[in-house]
């Protein structure tokens, strides 16, 4: 397996992830392509792996954290939130410390029931999982589009990390990912944050690679996370049904995601001392 550094051990013994909740972040980039499941099932799998306790919440009818990790679920999003089905009675363990709740073609009927609520069906995921559950984290795949699963999970999580692909196009959609923030802020009176940029697809061959980061550094500063190199190992995992700690753990892509999950428990730690 992928090590750990002293950080991440030391912090796996003083944990009061009870007195403050567990931390509660969204995937997102509306474009498609970014890598928003294999960076929420890396960052989900690594954190398990530090024994930490994480759930991860699939938004996205594609269902492909499910296919990444080689699990079946019979619930999703759409019992929890229409059929008002406990989330204990739902979620699949699919690892060590690690739970999921699935996603699949139910969901399409999720976001149909909440068209029709005339009041709170922006907040719904809220509400229904207002309680303290026994987590650490939880991390939401979200799908790539501004539907209104995607905006309760943006209503449900404090903050957001967004992977963008090192190309012209992503940069795009990441401006649309600021005006939908600025919308949840406003309009929607939830003040949720951007955690932390992840550049993905970054090829150190390509010009337009570092001139992503650079751009993005540019708008974005200290947030800009390290980049996940393009690795094929992180390609081939998901057929393997496995995340990259357990497919390929001495790859450069588990090395980098090493990383991302190294950052989040420091900001785990650092958030909960700020409230402590």
């Amino acid at each position: 397996m992928a090590c750990r550094t002293p950080a991440v051990q030391d912090y796996r013994q003083r944990r009061t992830h009870t007195e403050h909740g567990p931390m509660r972040i969204a995937v997102l980039n509306q474009k498609g392509g970014t890598g928003k499941t294999t960076t929420t099932v890396a960052l989900g799998s690594g954190l398990a792996l530090a024994g930490h306790r994480v759930l991860i919440i699939d938004v996205d009818s594609q269902g492909h954290v499910a296919i990444s990790l080689g699990i079946e679920g019979k619930h999703t999003l759409y019992h929890l939130m229409v059929e008002e089905r406990p989330l204990s009675q739902s979620v699949i363990n699919a690892r060590p410390n690690l739970d999921v709740l699935v996603g699949d073609d139910t969901l399409a009927s999720a976001e149909i029931f909440l068209a029709r609520k005339n009041e709170g069906r922006d907040k719904l995921l809220r509400k229904v999982l207002h309680e303290n559950h026994d987590y650490d984290f939880i991390l939401l795949d979200c799908g790539p589009s501004l539907s209104l699963l995607n905006m309760n999970a943006l209503t449900f999580a404090d903050h957001l990390i967004v992977p963008v692909s090192c190309d012209f196009l992503s940069l795009v959609g990441v401006k649309q990912v600021m005006k939908t923030l600025k919308n949840v802020n406003q309009v929607l009176l939830h003040p949720i944050s951007i955690m932390g940029i992840l550049p993905t697809f970054y090829d150190m061959r390509n010009n337009i690679s570092d001139e992503s980061i650079k751009t993005l550094k540019g708008y974005f500063h200290d947030k800009v996370l390290p980049p996940i190199r393009v690795n094929t190992r992180l390609k081939e995992a998901p057929q393997h049904r496995q995340s990259i700690f357990e497919y390929a753990p001495d790859s450069r892509g588990a090395s980098d995601y090493q990383k991302v999950v190294d950052w989040v428990v420091r900001e785990h730690q650092r958030r909960a001392q700020a409230t402590a």
